[in-house]
Parts: C-alpha cells; sequence; structure tokens
C-alpha cells in the first residue's frame, strides 16, 4: 500500500506546474506501426520504473492528453503494442545515475508515409487517406500527428529537458534520396520549433525488419542508413536479429525489446556511455503483483454508452441496461490468472455483471455484484481459460460506473521460497524486475541473493 500511495503522490508532482528539471530526459518518439507498437505486452511487460514516464498523446482510458504517468506498455494509443519506446527508457535507466528520470512522448501512425510528419505536406496525406483505420488514428491525435506532437513536446519541455529524437519509419516509403531529404526536414523543423541545438539532441533511427529475419521491407534499410551522411547528428540501429511476427514486417515482442535496447544503447553512446546491455533479457514476473488492464476497457457494445475519465482520474462509464463496457482480448490463455478484479471509485448504484465471453461460448463465465459493492470479481478456479475472447462490465440499470482499477491476479507459484520476514537491518531489498523497494513493499524481493515473500502479515 505504501509503494501504491508513493507512486500517486510521484505521479501527481509530475503534473503539477515547477521549474523543468534537467535530470528529467525527454524522448520524441515518431514513426509508423512498429513505433506505434504492434507486438503482444506480456505479463513480464507490466511492471515499471518509478523513473520511467510518459506523456499521454491521446485521451485513452484513464489516461488524459498532456498528462504525465508511469510507463506502462501501451505508450502511443490504447490497443497498440510493446514498442521500442518501452525498453528503451527501461535499459536508459539502468545506465543513468538515479537521481536521472526519463520519459517519452510517443506518436505514431501504422501504415503512414514520412510525409504525414513533413510541416509541408502533412495536411496533403491526410487528405489523400482512404483507410479508415488508418484516418481514426489521425483523428485521435486531432487530424495533425505532426502538431500533436510538437504541442506535446513543448508541454513536456516544462517539466523536463528534451535529449534526443527516436524515428522508426520507412517500411511505407524509405527507398531512396527523397525520403532521406524529408527526414532532415523534419528534424530540423522540431529543432527549430522547440528551440534546440542538433549537437545536444541526436536523431536515432532504427532499420526496418533485417533480411536475416525475412523481414519484405529490409530494402528499405540501405536508404535508413544512409541518414548519417545527410544528417550529422543522425544514429541508425540495426535490427539484425530482431524477431519478427508472422507478417514479416512487425516485430514481436522479444524483438521489440531488442530493438529498443539498442536505441538505448546508441543513445548512450552519444552520452559518452558504453554500456553493457543485454539485449535478450525476459524480465521475470512477481506472481502477487496484479496485471493492471484498466485502459484496455475502452470500446462500448451500444453506440449510445460512451466512456470517458473522470475529474478524479477514474474510469467513468455511461452505461445503459445491459450495454456493455467491453475489452477484446483476442483468444488469450488467462490459465496463469487465478481471477479478474473491477475496483470502483465509487460504489455503483445499480447490480453490475462481469461478462467473460469464451471462443467457445459454451464455456462463458460471469458474476455478479450487488448495489454498494466496493468491488466486482471472477474467478477462474476450475474453468476453462484458454481461449478468452472479451471481458465486459455490465449494469442491469442505466447509470454512471467510477471505474478506478481492473486487473488479473496470477497464480501463486510452488516454486517460491518463502523466508523469515526482511527487516530494515537485513540489507538491501529488490524486486524481480531488479528495482530497489521501499520499507512498506510487498511481494517478492531479492535480498542478500534469496527470494523472500514479504507481506504485511
Amino acid at each position: 500500500m505504501l509503494t501504491a500511495l508513493v507512486a500517486v503522490a510521484t505521479l501527481l508532482s509530475m503534473n503539477a506546474m515547477a521549474e523543468p528539471d534537467p535530470d528529467f530526459h525527454i524522448y520524441l518518439c515518431f514513426g509508423q506501426s512498429n513505433m506505434e507498437g504492434q507486438a503482444a505486452i506480456e505479463d513480464a511487460d507490466c511492471s515499471y520504473d518509478e523513473r520511467f514516464w510518459m506523456m499521454s498523446t491521446v485521451d485513452c482510458g484513464i489516461r488524459q492528453l498532456g498528462k504525465w504517468y508511469n510507463a506502462l506498455p501501451p505508450l502511443s494509443r490504447c490497443g497498440k503494442g510493446l514498442c521500442p519506446a518501452d525498453y528503451f527508457g527501461r535499459a536508459m535507466l539502468a545506465n543513468l545515475d538515479e537521481k536521472k528520470q526519463v520519459g517519452v512522448v510517443v506518436v505514431a501512425v501504422g501504415g503512414c508515409a514520412i510525409d504525414l510528419f513533413d510541416p509541408d505536406g502533412w495536411e496533403a496525406n491526410v487528405k489523400g487517406m482512404t483507410d479508415t483505420w488508418q484516418i481514426a488514428a489521425v483523428n485521435e491525435y486531432g487530424g495533425n500527428p505532426l502538431g500533436r506532437l510538437m504541442d506535446c513536446a513543448k508541454q513536456a519541455q516544462e517539466r523536463g529537458v528534451i535529449k534526443g529524437i527516436l524515428l522508426h519509419q520507412g517500411e511505407t516509403d524509405a527507398y531512396n534520396d527523397t525520403w532521406l531529404q524529408k527526414v532532415k526536414k523534419i528534424y530540423e523543423y522540431m529543432l527549430k520549433e522547440l528551440n534546440l541545438n542538433a549537437q545536444d539532441v541526436p536523431l536515432i533511427a532504427g532499420e526496418t525488419a533485417s533480411e536475416d529475419q525475412g523481414g519484405i521491407c529490409s530494402h528499405a534499410n540501405p536508404t535508413i542508413n544512409r541518414l548519417p551522411s545527410v544528417i550529422p547528428t543522425a544514429h541508425v540501429v540495426s535490427s539484425a536479429g530482431c524477431t519478427l511476427m508472422d507478417d514479416k514486417v512487425h516485430f514481436n515482442t522479444a524483438g521489440q525489446r531488442k530493438l529498443g535496447r539498442r536505441y538505448a544503447k546508441e543513445m548512450l553512446k552519444t552520452m559518452g556511455i558504453d554500456a553493457n546491455i543485454d539485449e535478450d533479457e525476459v524480465p521475470q514476473i512477481d506472481p502477487l503483483l496484479p496485471i493492471v488492464i484498466t485502459n484496455n476497457f475502452n470500446a462500448c457494445w451500444n453506440k449510445s454508452e460512451r466512456v470517458g475519465v473522470s475529474e478524479t482520474g477514474a474510469l467513468e462509464y455511461h452505461a445503459l441496461q445491459w450495454g456493455g463496457l467491453s475489452y477484446w482480448v483476442g483468444y488469450r490463455d488467462w490459465s496463469d490468472y487465478e481471477k479478474i478484479v473491477f475496483e470502483f471509485a465509487q460504489p455503483p448504484v445499480v447490480h453490475t455483471q462481469l461478462f467473460v465471453q469464451m471462443e467457445d461460448k459454451s464455456k462463458d463465465l460471469s458474476s455478479k455484484a450487488d448495489v454498494g459493492a466496493r468491488q466486482i470479481s471472477l474467478s477462474f478456479e476450475g474453468k476453462d481459460v484458454t481461449r478468452v475472447a472479451q471481458v465486459a462490465i455490465q449494469t442491469d440499470k442505466a447509470t454512471i460506473l467510477y471505474i478506478s482499477r481492473v486487473y488479473l491476479q496470477r497464480k501463486k507459484t510452488s516454486s517460491i521460497e518463502v523466508l523469515t520476514p526482511v527487516t530494515p537491518e537485513s540489507g538491501a531489498a529488490y524486486n524481480l524486475s531488479g528495482q530497489p523497494v521501499h520499507d512498506g513493499y510487498q511481494g517478492i524481493i531479492v535480498t542478500k541473493g534469496k527470494k523472500v515473500l514479504k507481506s504485511s502479515q
């Protein structure tokens, strides 16, 4: 509980007005679908470092445009996946002194040409779009992704210092000198708009999926690798060995982790730091920590319903009788979880129902909660949850629900070694992600080389 309170207090202070902090390093990230994030977000990706932040560039679940939040994926928009910025930030912090904080500002649109970020060409590019999904993505950024990135960047400068610009784009059009000149133009425009010097703010660009992985856009990489010849402060990150999804365009989860760490390694080099980074490390999972999925609930079954954010930061769902606020899971295996829980910021004045739909509808699950309940949960014990299609919360009357948190609780594992309680005298303590923890932390920690289950009991 203490750790949660500290995190909330820190978040509130991040969004309060203050002088820019020179130890808060900010990175602007833009591009197309790989920067947007297509890779699956795994439980190992859902722990966060209290020094790693993201500015929301859209309204997304409980996240509000222009505000800072602990950096948990997705970092671009609701419904997206892991992107290079996720493990870029983690790797940067692992190699910077403990006073430093890192913040990322991500704006990306799948399938876009570099023209979408051209200060003179973005409007014509948007007008020429025909795919409804791409138009919808652009509209989330107010119809002008470049403008949104610049607006958020200027707001970010009120809190910290922009130290670099990360680009991953090129699958669509990085095949000639025209692309190189447009990237140069965009980079110089950003520097001028934000009053930045190129020597202080390098451009780090990543290759598209590599030929060694069968990447179907790998022929863009020779052009991308010529960026430093056009922009002296540009650096290129290799994608060799970064594994791919079946489409051979998008990096999978392991590939995104590796690529993000390479972005960090390149950025650190510009700072005179030769970092030894394990590119393939998979973060360990603490089974006692919940997997928070609040922001996944962003679709309403009834067109007359809507979901937004309350003044207190809760998910505010305007429900109709037996409508539904849902999260499309996509036939995932939830066998490692013991239950799903919705916590209410205000006790509902109606009955609520939690509904879990399976691929095989004969295996659908549900649970109900009475008026005034503080939460509603559904246990998976003894149930087949290997193919979960979607989850929804419903009400028996029209109402407004205020939801503070939705999370999945992992099953306890028998491999955890439970020892005597840890005391301050017993030495430094870390969670399974290697982060130092406070005395009030509850969960699995590592101290003196041993795993310990630390609880309030």
